[in-house]
């Protein structure tokens, strides 16, 4: 007798798996939460994310559910997370980390990138424009890569104005770090881009994880290898990435 729901909870196991694998180190640690497909550190303090880590695949990008559209509290998050009130009528939108789009293949990990851990505040001029140009970008990227792990965060101060009852911080940049492996071979890009994007160009908010880690403080893929790390995150490798790559979801197999 087939059981429908066995490839689904493999592809949620395997894809915790390779979240954990890939946690970054370094800067501040803060709470770390582990949920069904990705993994965030939360930072009390400023009452976001200090970033999320996730792994895609290429089975991972199909579009089985939709979209939840309803944020909750992070139950998991010890001190406890941000709210909805945080966000009501602070002219901010509640941007995704690990995006729901990325998470079309299972209605648990659909519902749990709602969770307001995984919500940083957005200005609508970059959520809904420049930040979701280059989530579609990655995705792209992801397809035709075997694995493609990403960091993804905010660049937290002690000096960024505030939000809500709770004092959710608005970060001035966001930050993505970005390995993908083809065949043998990875390479690893990062971007750095700030809250009221301009040039419609995302190569020009492109840098090297070298450059990113300076910035924050982070590690992003602790677990290569000294030479390997040198080899990816000192230089990017042009040749490698292709910004003219276009995403279509899979369909999804009953």
């Amino acid at each position: 007798m087939r059981v429908p729901w066995i490839g689904a909870l493999v592809l949620v196991w395997t894809t915790n798996v390779l979240a954990q694998v890939w946690l970054p180190t370094g800067g501040d640690r803060g709470e770390i939460v582990p949920h069904t497909a990705y993994t965030l550190s939360y930072n009390e303090t400023h009452e976001v994310a200090n970033w999320v880590a996730y792994a895609l695949r290429p089975e991972h990008l199909k579009d089985c559910v939709g979209r939840a559209n309803n944020f909750y509290q992070d139950p998991s998050v010890g001190t406890g997370s941000a709210s909805r009130e945080d966000y009501y009528r602070s002219g901010y939108d509640r941007g995704h980390l690990a995006p729901a789009g990325d998470m079309k293949w299972n209605r648990q990990v659909m519902n749990e990138s709602f969770y307001l851990s995984n919500i940083t505040p957005q200005s609508p001029s970059m959520n809904r424009g420049r930040w979701a140009k280059l989530e579609l970008l990655v995705r792209a990227w992801a397809k035709t890569a075997s694995e493609t792990v990403i960091a993804t965060g905010p660049v937290l101060n002690n000096h960024l104005v505030q939000i809500g009852p709770n004092g959710v911080s608005v970060p001035e940049y966001h930050f993505k770090a970005i390995l993908v492996t083809r065949g043998t071979r990875r390479e690893a890009i990062a971007f750095l881009m700030p809250q009221n994007p301009t040039n419609t160009d995302l190569k020009t908010y492109s840098l090297s994880v070298r450059e990113l880690e300076q910035l924050t403080g982070l590690n992003f893929f602790p677990h290569l290898s000294s030479r390997e790390q040198n080899r990816l995150e000192t230089e990017i490798n042009w040749t490698a990435w292709n910004f003219l790559e276009t995403f279509d979801y899979s369909s999804c197999s009953p």
